[in-house]
């Protein structure tokens, strides 16, 4: 490979160090010298201090773009461009997934410029609430995606690098493929540089808008609840989650991106995440309920249930707080979902250790009853087969799941497409993190849809239920006022 020419243009960025220059050249021609791979990842370290930024910065509706990131631990990916997608649909849609997942990664080579535990591929893209879509509003989306995006960044603590994805059948030499992978690598540190600095904004009171939007649909979910009710006093099932959706105006071409930065700043303890599929709208929100989170054999999960409001003063908030840690309602709601994480686990696990009274997890405008729970993974368990026992959990489906089920799409007037489904990361080597899509909306550029459920039980009064609804609609309302 002569890499003399190469050197010659002043394009590409061969500041690279002599020692990643050899090994990615000798690398790269190994590669061609292989018959069983089809793929190949590049990761390097680079400077970046905000990868929402470069997405807003190179952001284009016409392709997959992606972004998650949890404030608080300082993680962060920005992802780009679609080199090969797995999607499914159907009740076996995790394993199909899978499977597909682990074929892309058997023919797959990988480079590093530096050991990192996140270099290599990474896949990036979530699964809808139900195994099927069917509403025009999500048609864009499909049922489970995971993408290995063209050009990914990824931030850990203090820490970045680029992972940059290449199918090998497109390359017809050893220096074409080179060329390539600098090419981008340098387009990626064009994006890095000049992005937009954080602002830090007030929160938007509420506006004559918010109020009409929080009074559309009272008398159905009103019907709904009590429905739901006389199932419970039947014994159909002893709790069910109801969403509700409302359909806000959206007047503004900004990207959604300028939304989650939004978001992200009111929001530090929550995930972060848009999902954009390249075409029609883009789902996005900050959500508070962690799904599961995989670090080889370690597996962290919550239960996430049973709401109440903050205080304005100190001693209003500590007020609010007793009242809903020591409410049968909320107590009972919580239970529920506490011991059915632990029955979908058992499978999977070793040890399983959660404290046997919750938290309370503050929120900015919400507090909930938190109950954290770490499990020790059997060995070769693998992510997507958890992922798909743990979803939906009590906090956003219902208990039993296949009782409650069938009312959910009785009872609620709309498609709950992907939210409430679990979005987020995993790579190569065991590790990931996927979050339940809910404080979510689906954006597109004339209307924005929000979601927002709550857990009804056999005492639940339909007008609060429908008053903490209203409460966590505010985060994406509020956020897209500044549209």
């Amino acid at each position: 490979m002569d890499l003399t020419s190469l050197s010659k243009n002043p394009e590409l960025p061969l500041d690279l160090d002599k020692n990643t220059i050899g090994r990615l050249t000798q690398f790269i021609e190994a590669l061609f010298q292989q018959e069983d791979n089809s793929f190949a990842t590049f990761t390097f370290p680079i400077d970046c201090h905000d990868p929402l930024a470069v997405l807003q910065k190179g952001w284009n509706s016409n392709t997959f773009q992606y972004y998650w990131e949890k404030p608080s631990e300082s993680f962060a990916i920005a992802a780009g461009g679609a080199l090969h997608k797995i999607s499914a649909e159907g009740a076996d849609r995790f394993e199909v997934v899978n499977k597909q997942r682990q074929t892309f990664i058997d023919t797959t080579s990988t480079f590093s410029a530096s050991t990192h535990a996140y270099s290599g591929i990474i896949f990036v893209g979530g699964f809808s609430f139900f195994d099927h879509l069917s509403d025009p509003a999500w048609h864009s989306f499909e049922a489970g995606t995971l993408t290995v995006p063209e050009w990914l960044i990824l931030q850990d603590d203090k820490y970045a690098l680029t992972t940059l994805s290449f199918s090998l059948d497109h390359y017809s030499s050893d220096e074409d493929l080179l060329k390539a992978v600098l090419q981008r690598l340098q387009d990626v540190k064009q994006k890095i540089s000049g992005t937009f600095s954080q602002t830090v904004m007030d929160a938007p009171q509420s506006s004559p808008q918010q109020s009409t939007i929080f009074r559309n649909g009272y008398q159905d979910w009103v019907n709904a609840v009590n429905h739901a009710k006389k199932e419970i006093q039947q014994k159909s099932f002893k709790k069910i989650v109801l969403a509700r959706q409302t359909t806000v105006p959206r007047n503004s071409a900004a990207p959604p991106t300028e939304m989650l930065n939004r978001l992200r700043q009111q929001y530090q303890n929550c995930s972060c995440f848009l999902v954009h599929p390249g075409r029609g709208h883009s789902f996005l929100g900050a959500t508070p309920e962690q799904l599961a989170s995989f670090q080889h054999e370690l597996l962290l999960t919550e239960a996430l249930a049973g709401s109440i409001k903050r205080g304005k003063t100190v001693t209003e908030d500590a007020t609010l707080a007793n009242d809903l840690s020591i409410s049968p309602k909320n107590r009972n709601e919580h239970q529920f979902v506490v011991a059915d994480i632990e029955d979908r686990l058992a499978p999977f696990t070793q040890t399983i250790h959660h404290k046997k009274s919750p938290e309370i997890k503050k929120l900015s405008n919400v507090q909930h009853l938190y109950t954290p729970i770490r499990a020790r993974l059997s060995e070769e368990t693998d992510i997507l087969p958890v992922l798909a026992q743990l979803h939906p959990t009590p906090a956003v489906g219902g208990y039993p799941w296949k009782k409650a089920a069938p009312y959910i799409r009785q009872l609620e007037n709309f498609e709950r497409g992907w939210y409430a489904g679990p979005v987020g990361w995993l790579n190569a080597k065991g590790s990931g993190e996927f979050s339940v899509a809910i404080r979510s909306g689906l954006i597109g550029p004339r209307k924005a849809h929000f979601f927002a459920g709550c857990g009804i039980v056999s005492d639940s009064d339909p007008e609060k239920e429908w008053q903490e609804t209203n409460l966590k609609l505010t985060p994406m309302i509020s956020a897209l006022q500044y549209d």
